[in-house]
């Protein structure tokens, strides 16, 4: 169970396959799930967080409306990737037009999992949200 901290411009090859940075790969990893993530990006996680996220969809009330429809559109958005033998996934051209990722990436670390960014769309965000780093909830974070 990995534990992703930091940020890693990459860019995609022309098949669309991204390479993993070695901090972001746990020993005997040989696959991700990747799925729809939040605020416009791809998230990736490995098979025990993932199995948690599931135990959580799975708790959800299907009887609601509003779990309902985010179940679904979350299950229908998983794929598991396997990593190839120089640490690669292959993000598949239909993935890529759905999220808005272009040739140039980051990979953003989220403690259980991480997130794929288009590079411009993640400017965007950091910009749009730079004032989050003042946490309304105290904490630890002294930026």
């Amino acid at each position: 169970m990995g534990r992703f901290f930091g940020s890693y411009n990459r860019s995609l090859d022309s098949k669309g396959r991204l390479l993993i940075p070695a901090k972001l790969l746990s020993p005997g990893v040989t696959s991700f799930y990747v799925l729809r993530g939040f605020d416009g990006c791809v998230a990736v996680y490995e098979q025990d967080e993932f199995d948690k996220l599931v135990a959580s969809l799975e708790a959800m009330d299907y009887n609601d409306e509003r779990q309902r429809a985010y179940v679904r559109l979350v299950s229908a958005s998983i794929v598991k990737l396997p990593l190839d033998s120089h640490n690669r996934v292959n993000l598949t051209q239909p993935m890529l037009r759905e999220y808005g990722i272009g040739q140039e990436v980051v990979l953003i670390g989220v403690l259980d999992h991480f997130e794929i960014w288009d590079s411009l769309a993640y400017s965007a965000y950091q910009l749009a949200n730079s004032g989050s780093l003042n946490n309304p909830y105290g904490g630890y974070h002294r930026g």
